[in-house]
């Protein structure tokens, strides 16, 4: 497979080198406004300035995701000359941050060797390495080994059971009809296929009445009979004492 050309490369740098641009333009008038236009400037303004920079950020990222783009780690960069005198076009470039490509300025990207830190470590190592006996440190690589042949047996014997076990759920016979199996569901549900037996008639059963009440008597007034009797006397037969 043939990779991208050079200039399908060099152009697609442009664009990235350009949202970069845009980014950075966004950013910097962020910082000015916070730094000498705080006073005047309100809150929505502040949600603006970071939905720019948001949307600037998700449309680089969805250039670099894009499939026409290509890999870029793939590509080495590599120093075309090393100065320690002062280089305009660098110093323009990258705005006057880097004013000549040396390892004053840009060790990280001329660097050949691990970090301070991480050769600090190795080192550190190195020297635990030649205090350790030669026989210990045989059978410290011996008993590594068992482990590792271990854990092997352990992947291989497991990658065959599981291996085995697909084999044999493809080859089991099939026990079941899919087209029975859908007759069955349509005759459960709408009763389609399903015939009374011969010889057999549904007859109808009594149908239920509800029981019936009596309306009950009334009086001519048009109220209910009353069964409590009263008996009602005059106030001058109630009072204890007669006048």
């Amino acid at each position: 497979m043939q990779g991208p050309s050079e200039r399908h490369v060099d152009a697609v740098l442009d664009v990235m080198s350009q949202r970069v641009s845009d980014i950075k333009n966004s950013l910097e008038a962020m910082v000015h406004k916070l730094e000498r236009e705080s006073h005047l400037v309100d809150w929505p303004s502040y949600l603006d300035s970071y939905s720019v920079i948001s949307a600037q950020i998700y449309t680089l990222l969805k250039l670099l995701r894009n499939d026409k783009t290509p890999i870029l780690r793939n590509y080495q960069t590599l120093p075309l000359q090393l100065s320690a005198e002062p280089d305009d076009q660098l110093l323009k470039a990258t705005d006057g941050r880097v004013p000549s490509f040396s390892h004053d300025f840009v060790p990280n990207a001329l660097r050949t060797k691990p970090d301070p830190e991480i050769e600090a470590k190795q080192v550190t190592l190195e020297t635990r390495m030649t205090q350790i006996n030669s026989d210990t440190a045989m059978k410290q690589i011996n008993n590594h080994n068992k482990v590792v042949k271990n854990v092997i047996d352990l992947l291989s014997q497991a990658k065959e059971n599981w291996d085995s076990d697909a084999i044999s759920r493809t080859s089991q016979p099939q026990t079941s009809s899919i087209n029975e199996t859908h007759q069955l569901v349509v005759a459960l549900g709408t009763g389609r296929g399903i015939k009374n037996a011969p010889g057999r008639t549904a007859q109808p059963g009594p149908s239920p009445t509800l029981p019936t009440q009596q309306p009950q008597q009334m009086s001519p007034a048009g109220k209910a009979p009353s069964g409590i009797k009263t008996n009602i006397k005059s106030a001058g037969q109630m009072h204890p004492y007669g006048r």
